[in-house]
């Protein structure tokens, strides 16, 4: 018990500090290497057990402050969720290795997400094909699903909007993925799990996908925001991925990792501050945003953000520049 208190002791110190506390996990990783040191010393494990551990999360206060933190989940709060009541968890990163969360199911979001058949590069696939995809690996309406990846949430995201499109609306992501539950110190699984066939049904949702028309008339529409996803280098035309570059007229440019911590685990930054970002740009509450990539997998990042946020309509752009930047018709505007 001393341990937990000095564990606590060391928080409240940071906390307290002239340098206005935690700005980091780092501090957090810094009590926790303490108290290590001192079990240690003393013969005691250092390693965590499973119901008995001294695990790092997030710093309080960083999740409850987004508008809609019930789409976010930090790995210690997973942890007790999957210990206390039934929860859908899905791994979403392309290989697992031998090494999962306890009582997840294996989808590769990414690639299983991609519609072979369409000549738009990463396209999302069909409802009838998602909703087989979903009922295959268990899923069912009533489920409370939590994604996770490797930590930096692109291919969570890329599931949460599929999901979101498609009409199931109780899904979270996991903070920092992967890398935030080890660096928790949480048990680890060698392999997936298998489930019964679940009930999923697709409703899909229209007001959450747009068209290439529908982006090239939302660019002249001052109620409407294109959110540029790609990195400013795709955004001003140097980096050159399709038959043309450049980016929408009057669109605004936010990469999708600028939102994330830039060093060690890349949780979500705090609310405040993904905030003050999209305010520099004018991305208000009261217009329609548009977010796009290449191939809206960024996008998609962008579009879990923005309802992070708290922004009700977002519409995104599943064509994104994969299409727009190879079709003829297309306006774009590059310095």
């Amino acid at each position: 018990m001393r341990y937990f208190i000095l564990f606590f002791t060391i928080i409240a110190f940071i906390y307290c500090s002239p340098a206005n506390a935690l700005q980091s996990n780092n501090d957090i990783n810094r009590a926790t290497h303490v108290v290590s040191e001192h079990l240690q010393l003393e013969g005691k494990p250092s390693e965590p057990l499973v119901g008995d551990t001294i695990a790092v999360d997030v710093p309080a206060g960083t999740l409850n402050d987004y508008p809609n933190a019930h789409l976010l989940v930090g790995a210690v709060e997973l942890n007790e969720l999957l210990r206390s009541q039934p929860v859908f968890l899905i791994d979403a990163r392309a290989e697992t290795g031998d090494s999962l969360i306890p009582g997840a199911v294996h989808f590769p979001a990414v690639s299983k997400l991609t519609d072979p058949d369409n000549p738009i590069a990463s396209y999302l696939i069909g409802p009838e094909a998602f909703e087989q995809m979903m009922r295959e690996i268990g899923l069912s309406d009533d489920d409370n699903a939590v994604i996770y990846d490797d930590g930096n949430s692109l291919a969570s995201a890329r599931l949460f909007y599929a999901l979101d499109y498609y009409g199931f609306s109780n899904a979270a992501i996991l903070n920092g993925g992967f890398a935030g539950w080890l660096n928790s110190g949480l048990p680890v699984a060698s392999e997936s799990v298998t489930r019964e066939p679940g009930t999923f049904s697709v409703a899909v949702q229209e007001e959450k996908f747009c068209s290439f028309e529908y982006v090239l008339a939302a660019s002249g529409q001052s109620d409407k925001i294109i959110f540029d996803a790609r990195s400013e280098d795709e955004f001003t035309g140097v980096d050159e991925r399709a038959a043309f570059s450049g980016h929408i007229p009057n669109a605004v440019n936010l990469e999708w990792r600028k939102v994330l911590e830039p060093e060690g685990i890349p949780y979500f930054l705090p609310a405040s501050a993904i905030q003050q970002k999209y305010d520099e740009l004018g991305i208000t509450r009261d217009k329609e945003v548009i977010p796009h990539c290449h191939t809206n997998v960024r996008g998609s990042h962008a579009y879990f953000t923005l309802r992070l946020m708290g922004y009700d309509s977002v519409r995104a752009y599943e064509g994104s520049w994969s299409e727009y930047g190879n079709r003829n018709d297309a306006v774009i505007t590059k310095p």
